[in-house]
């Protein structure tokens, strides 16, 4: 499977919304997101995205088999948080344990590639981190 990331496009709006159109994914997602989810909501998101500072804020499709699949992003705290920020991931219960992050990060250890949360009901996926 040869998995990639790349900046969102508004065209990918029905894609994201089928994704996120999920309870089993939004319940494995921080609170705030709409359900259902639906493409009007998914081109909201993606015009938020493409307009972002991207030193502080980004976000990728991740993309398998030129499919959306997921989206992966990061966002930088604000304050006295503004050295740290808040990395996630998530992807369409379709693609649910095919090994897609690690397939991501491959031939990119040390890198610029590290996740430090992998649900415990996928032990196919790798903790990929950065080495010390």
């Amino acid at each position: 499977m040869e998995c990639k990331l790349r900046e969102w496009k508004l065209e990918d709006a029905p894609s994201l919304a089928e994704i996120l159109n999920n309870r089993h994914v939004l319940d494995k997602l921080r609170d705030g997101l709409p359900y259902p989810y639906n493409e009007e909501d998914a081109r909201e998101y993606i015009a938020m995205i493409l307009s972002a500072d991207n030193a502080r804020n980004f976000s990728f499709a991740i993309i398998a088999d030129d499919r959306v699949v997921g989206n992966i992003g990061a966002f930088r705290g604000e304050n006295i948080h503004f050295r740290t920020a808040e990395m996630g991931y998530y992807i369409g219960e379709p693609y649910w344990g095919q090994v897609i992050i690690t397939e991501l990060c491959r031939g990119r250890e040390g890198a610029d590639c590290f996740f430090g949360y992998e649900p415990p009901s996928f032990p196919q996926e790798k903790r990929l981190r950065l080495p010390a």
